[in-house]
């Protein structure tokens, strides 16, 4: 079995952070987000992977290359120009194995494909789709289904009144190549508004897998610091970060020098080479690499990316830091996301409204 990873979006809801960072590659608790995708295909033994890329490939090509020190084999379907979910499938065509796992690259979860694939092949479904219970369904995809799981309907963003189901489409499937034949080739098209429906239309078996498992889309502000607060808090574990927590809830990088005077209030994670002195750090914190924070700096609930330098007597609460920024001495940073290469001066008060 392979899988298709659709990354192929300019993440312009996580902008300024997708600025000069792909949307793919932004850091969830100092680890691109493509590692926590691969992982988890690793862990069911799926190592050949296809990346569907349309924005910035080269740059994606460079860094992931293929694949070999992630140990999978990665190969990369292009598009010219952008092609939708279903359009970008039909593009993969020629690397498609018989039953391929569809991913959009947006999605952080621990779903069990092995549950999800033994549902697929119990039906001889032509697809299923994983199903994800929200409180507030009208922002998504909805998905009714029968007492067999058989999806019956599906209904885009509805109203409240419209929706019969709390189960939204988590934008994880598992495809018979036989799916192909309903996508038309070269056109922008969609997997939710052209392909299921006709699917249905067309009496084949199109299946629901429901699961409680860890899910999220990191495709916002809010929700990107959700992920990075989850997998600080163990909601979302995986061998990558969760084994090196200490019981503390602590992880400090090689090389990372921490005054003995400071004050680390877990969960905190502190990337490689940065140099750390006497502050109140935490709970909820992540500092990436090769930063530097001066003393009596108080931050906690925040996101910091690599090499920023930070001053004395700086707070940052509730905000995300991009890479490569200075904030200068004196200064109070709260409910704010700083871009890259921002430079906050001396005294700067700087109060805004992201919603953590």
């Amino acid at each position: 079995m392979r899988a298709l990873i659709l990354i192929g979006g300019e993440g312009t809801r996580l902008r300024p952070l997708t600025l000069n960072t792909l949307k793919c590659m932004v850091p969830i608790a100092n680890k691109h987000f493509f590692e926590y995708q691969i992982q988890m295909l690793k862990k069911y033994k799926i190592k050949d992977i296809i990346l569907s890329i349309c924005y910035l490939p080269d740059k994606i090509k460079h860094i992931i290359g293929n694949g070999k020190k992630y140990k999978v084999n990665i190969k990369y379907a292009i598009e010219d120009i952008p092609l939708g979910t279903a359009g970008a499938v039909k593009n993969a065509e020629s690397l498609f194995a018989d039953t391929t796992v569809v991913m959009n690259g947006d999605v952080l979860t621990d779903i069990d494909l092995n549950k999800m694939l033994h549902l697929h092949q119990k039906h001889n479904a032509i697809a299923t789709i994983g199903l994800h219970e929200v409180d507030d369904p009208t922002m998504y995809g909805v998905v009714q289904t029968d007492e067999k799981e058989r999806i019956i309907n599906f209904l885009e963003k509805p109203s409240w009144i419209e929706a019969k189901s709390k189960w939204i489409n988590a934008g994880i499937y598992i495809f018979d190549k036989r799916i192909l034949n309903y996508i038309p080739a070269g056109k922008n098209y969609s997997l939710e508004r052209g392909v299921f429906p006709k699917l249905l239309e067309n009496g084949e078996i199109v299946m629901g897998f429901k699961t409680d498992a860890y899910w999220i889309d990191i495709g916002t502000i809010e929700k990107y610091i959700q992920a990075n607060f989850d997998v600080l808090e163990k909601r979302f574990k995986i061998p990558i970060i969760s084994k090196k927590l200490s019981r503390w809830n602590i992880k400090i990088g090689k090389k990372t020098d921490i005054s003995l005077r400071a004050s680390l209030k877990g969960p905190v994670m502190v990337g490689d080479f940065c140099k750390i002195e006497k502050s109140n750090y935490g709970p909820l914190t992540i500092i990436g690499n090769h930063c530097e924070i001066d003393k009596d700096c108080i931050i906690y609930n925040s996101i910091i990316w690599d090499n920023v330098k930070i001053g004395k007597n700086v707070k940052i609460i509730n905000s995300v830091i991009g890479k490569n920024c200075e904030i200068q001495s004196n200064s109070i940073i709260e409910r704010v996301v700083l871009g890259d290469n921002s430079k906050v001066t001396e005294f700067s008060k700087i109060i805004g409204e992201v919603n953590i």
